[in-house]
């Protein structure tokens, strides 16, 4: 794990946007930035619509797949990360067990610590970057790394909203 994303690292997020092939291209990118600091065991992305959430991109398909959506429940991590618009870190498995009702699934994967960062546009959360690993791996500085990367999320979020407007 690196030390923290660099101008060179959003340099290459705003590059990959303007590729063709998207969302899979900054998907790509984001994936082998965030994969490189702050790390992860699995990381999963998705946008709320309409009350609803849906997973725009995953690195654990098996489990938690890409195009699921889902009624956004009253949780205190949406409370915090998708209504308030700040931050999540759980540094232990106490603390995911209080924040997810798929902890046990989360801790099967060999997780212990996770971190939630909104997507902000426009004064409201899009969605969020959610990011997994090992017990007491997260602190922070960690959150702080992601919270850099998120605003370069936001063209693909508003493309996935905007196929959801379109195709309801």
């Amino acid at each position: 794990m690196q030390s923290d994303v660099t101008t060179r690292d959003i340099d290459a997020l705003l590059r990959a946007t303007g590729r063709a092939d998207q969302p899979a291209a900054f998907y790509a990118v984001l994936r082998r930035i965030l994969q490189e600091k702050p790390g992860f065991v699995f990381a999963t992305l998705f946008v709320v619509h309409e009350g609803e959430t849906l997973r725009v991109f995953t690195t654990e398909e098996a489990l938690y797949p890409a195009g699921m959506r889902k009624p956004m429940g009253a949780t205190d991590w949406g409370e915090q990360v998708i209504r308030q618009r700040r931050s999540f870190l759980a540094t232990d498995v106490a603390g995911l067990r209080r924040a997810f009702f798929d902890h046990e699934t989360i801790v099967g994967l060999g997780c212990g610590s996770a971190i939630g960062v909104p997507v902000v546009y426009d004064g409201r959360c899009l969605g969020s970057i959610n990011l997994n690993h090992q017990e007491h791996v997260y602190t922070p500085a960690h959150v702080e790394m992601v919270e850099r990367v998120a605003p370069t999320v936001v063209p693909a979020f508003l493309q996935a909203i905007h196929g959801l407007q379109r195709n309801g």
